[in-house]
């Protein structure tokens, strides 16, 4: 199984923050009651590309990338189980984009992108986490490649660059607690909102701070393979939170900013 550097795995088992959230208005929910199913291809990998930059933040790639290349089938496409030992298919091929191949400072861990804008192949998924780089390339590549993507999905502050494309306009999203406020001076054609793991949008979802990727990834590997599937993923990664399967609740913060949007 492919594996990254035992740094970003140190990182990836920090314990889960304890947000949850209530199902705001017009959006589509994380919970079983409310899954959107997505359908994988018939042949071939799930594509997973995760756009990096300078100061890309560590935990926000390593959650998703460890959930996504961890996710197990047994060749006849059933959930992997232990029992089944070696006999597995790993059905998404995850990889970083960058506007070049030199190599970026993710926070004081470097990391050489596999791909380019110009090269990288079609990705079914897209990860944006929290990072500081804005080109007119990065730009252009994801406008063109979240209009076909499955989903797209940020991590933490990544929402900063879906709002700064106008990807998140009229929506309602997520972000880190700590950024909320500022993020909705800056972005006022978004509803932004906090005490929540993750938050949908058809094609566009958004996680909340750092931990919350790794929610949202399992939430995308149970829209493509089922429940099982993902608890086994989760079981593997031994990340015993279980807020991605329901990040709704009750929330003050929501319930307030629902009464306001009245």
């Amino acid at each position: 199984m492919s594996k990254i550097t035992s740094g970003l795995w140190a990182a990836l088992i920090l314990g889960a923050v304890s947000f949850t959230g209530e199902k705001a208005a017009g959006q589509e929910s994380g919970s079983a009651g409310h899954l959107q199913p997505l359908k994988a291809p018939a042949n071939g990998k799930i594509t997973v590309a995760i756009v990096i930059s300078e100061g890309a933040d560590v935990m926000d790639i390593a959650g998703p990338w460890e959930v996504f290349s961890d996710t197990m089938l047994t060749p006849d496409g059933k959930p992997w189980h232990e029992s089944d030992g070696d006999n597995m298919l790993m059905p998404f091929a995850v990889y970083t984009v960058s506007d070049s191949l030199k190599p970026v400072d993710a926070s004081g861990l470097t990391i050489v992108p596999n791909y380019t804008f110009a090269n990288a192949p079609t990705p079914q998924v897209i990860v944006i986490p929290a990072q500081g780089g804005r080109t007119d390339a990065q730009k252009a590549w994801l406008l063109a490649n979240s209009a076909k993507a499955d989903v797209t999905m940020s991590v933490c502050t990544g929402a900063s660059m879906l709002a700064a494309y106008g990807l998140l306009d009229g929506k309602t999203a997520t972000t880190h607690h700590l950024y909320q406020q500022a993020m909705q001076k800056k972005y006022p054609a978004v509803r932004f909102i906090s005490g929540v793991r993750f938050v949908e949008h058809g094609k566009i979802a958004t996680a909340g701070g750092l931990t919350s990727g790794i929610d949202l990834a399992l939430h995308v590997v149970e829209r493509y393979y089922g429940r099982e599937v993902a608890e086994v993923t989760a079981g593997f990664l031994e990340y015993h939170s279980d807020l991605w399967k329901n990040p709704e609740g009750e929330n003050k913060n929501l319930t307030q900013s629902r009464k306001d949007a009245k």
